[in-house]
């Protein structure tokens, strides 16, 4: 064989043998055994250095296919590789009562579904029947809606705050302490002028203030952006002006 052509056919191998190794292929697919027999009768024939590297490179690529092959047999055996064709062969020979009966045993569901019976259809259907309505449920859990009061000088001599003479003595008394701050600032904070030590002072004042309003001798002036309600000097007209306030509980105690 000329020297250029047994030069050819080592590299041939040793390409080869690269394709292998750098894909996924089986490596299996090479020849092993056939492939260092032929390096083995070309050996002798070697004269010069590149011509003996080739050979070598060849066989340390050949050891990289045993390698390989190690390594798959050893992972085919601990994942119970089967052979593809013989699984085909196996299911083709079977009988379909087989199949499923295979199949049977070896289905593990990674997902299943729950169906309700008629028994707890009608159980959950009688809890909700059962239920009360919103506004009930939460009249018992938060305790029974109360309704605003309002406040006159009738229910304040019913609710024994004040006697008819007290609130007549009252009412010159808060005027007379009013009069002065609005001559002098020209308008009161409402809280603060009726605010008494305790809740029942509080309304006192409160209504005693409405009966000054409503006779024209101060005006009230709401300011709802800025939630500030103030003791204003009274209009021109002096037409009495109806006003409706909220006294909450952290200003007149409990009502």
């Amino acid at each position: 064989m000329p020297e250029d052509k047994k030069v050819e056919k080592v590299l041939k191998i040793v390409e080869a043998l690269r394709a292998v190794i750098g894909s996924s292929s089986d490596p299996f697919n090479v020849d092993v055994k056939g492939q260092i027999e032929a390096l083995r009768r070309l050996l002798p024939e070697w004269r010069e250095l590149d011509e003996i590297l080739a050979d070598v490179e060849a066989m340390a690529l050949l050891s990289r296919i045993v390698e390989l092959q190690e390594k798959w047999v050893r992972y085919q055996a601990s994942s119970l590789y089967v052979d593809p064709l013989l699984v085909e062969l196996k299911i083709v020979a079977s009988t379909p009562e087989r199949l499923a009966e295979v199949f049977a045993g070896s289905w593990h569901p990674i997902l299943k579904v729950e169906q309700i019976s008629k028994i707890e259809l009608m159980n959950a259907i009688s809890y909700w029947n059962n239920l009360l309505p919103f506004d009930k449920r939460f009249s018992e859990e938060l305790g029974q809606e109360r309704e605003l009061a309002t406040f006159d000088a009738k229910r304040l001599v019913e609710m024994k705050i004040l006697t008819e003479e007290e609130i007549n003595r009252r009412i010159e008394e808060v005027y007379g302490e009013l009069k002065p701050m609005l001559d002098l600032q020209g308008k009161v904070d409402y809280w603060r002028f009726v605010e008494g030590k305790d809740s029942n002072e509080t309304i006192a004042r409160a209504v005693i203030l409405s009966h000054i309003v409503s006779s024209g001798l101060a005006s009230i002036e709401v300011k709802p952006l800025e939630d500030n309600i103030f003791i204003v000097k009274p209009g021109l007209s002096r037409q009495p002006k109806s006003v409706a306030i909220t006294i909450p509980r952290s200003r007149g105690g409990r009502m």
